[in-house]
């Protein structure tokens, strides 16, 4: 693909993948940081079949540490406790799925738990047209961090953002938190801004979510400040690419080293789709981060700019 992340695999059917086929599409997602399969047909045993092969599946139950009964798809539509349902559609009633249609914020997924998820990966099942909205924006934190001024890059070496979860990326309030909180006296783990990759060893740029965080041991308008200087900086277009959704499509990306979000689409369209991660490591800044060289398609961001 042209754009600074991402690439698209042709000729393969993920219900018949082999291992020897996956370690060379592992070594392609790691280049690319993103990975998109068009024309599959995935059931839920399928993808989680797939997820297995990037690592050890995580729950959405598991991550939250709470019930899901409010999230009725797995159990209406019969599905594994690795799928969760990403969807509009009601049924009896109930949500089949979370994040309903409107917008869903730049995030990385799970970034308030300890160790946030590693692969992501997301199925059409059900889709609005194209030109009713829904769409995925992805955006290149190798690529961010490479392209950060270098006295930005000594700045924030060291320092970490507390992730809060008072809110979702739907911004709807988290049970038993509430907007007026404030986010220094709010529990939630902190990880690294400069974050180093476990398997490729590049850095990124970790932010997470810009709601519910906190730089510590900054005074709380000089953190405001700081925060908001480097989600101008990371969510610049010239960092992402944009999923345009048909049916069968299946994106995996690396949830470490991206951030996303979706916007809005007509709610009268119904949209479903599936979603698997597997489990991640704690974050981390190397000790010798600053002098590390930059992810192959982070270069060729900065290269162009």
């Amino acid at each position: 693909m042209k754009a600074a992340l991402g690439a698209e695999v042709y000729g393969l059917d993920l219900r018949e993948l082999d291992e020897p086929t996956f370690k060379r599409l592992h070594a392609a997602w790691l280049e690319n940081v993103l990975l998109v399969f068009r024309g599959q047909s995935l059931a839920a045993e399928d993808l989680v079949r797939l997820v297995r092969h990037f690592g050890t599946p995580v729950t959405s139950g598991k991550l939250h540490q709470r019930s899901l009964d409010e999230r009725a798809g797995t159990l209406l539509l019969n599905l594994p406790p690795e799928v969760t349902v990403v969807s509009n559609v009601k049924q009896d009633g109930k949500p089949v799925g979370i994040l309903g249609d409107g917008e869903v914020v730049w995030h990385s997924d799970f970034s308030f738990k300890e160790r946030p998820t590693a692969a992501r990966m997301l199925v059409a099942m059900e889709l609005p047209p194209r030109e009713l909205g829904g769409n995925t924006f992805f955006l290149n934190c190798y690529a961010a961090y490479d392209a950060l001024p270098e006295a930005m890059k000594r700045r924030v070496s060291g320092l970490t953002i507390k992730q809060a979860d008072i809110v979702d990326t739907a911004m709807k309030i988290r049970p038993g938190m509430s907007p007026d909180m404030d986010i220094r006296s709010v529990p939630g783990p902190s990880h690294p801004i400069i974050s180093t990759h476990p398997e490729t060893g590049h850095n990124m740029i970790f932010l997470g979510r810009r709601h519910g965080s906190y730089v510590n041991g900054l005074p709380l308008e000089e953190s405001e400040a700081l925060l908001n200087e480097l989600w101008a900086h990371c969510t610049q277009p010239r960092f992402g690419y944009e999923h345009r959704w048909a049916p069968g499509d299946v994106v995996v990306w690396d949830n470490r080293a991206t951030l996303h979000r979706r916007e809005p689409f007509d709610p009268g369209s119904r949209r479903v789709l599936y979603a698997a991660q597997v489990e991640g490591h704690r974050p981390f800044e190397a000790p010798d981060a600053l002098s590390r060289p930059p992810h192959p398609r982070a270069q060729s961001v900065v290269t162009r700019a």
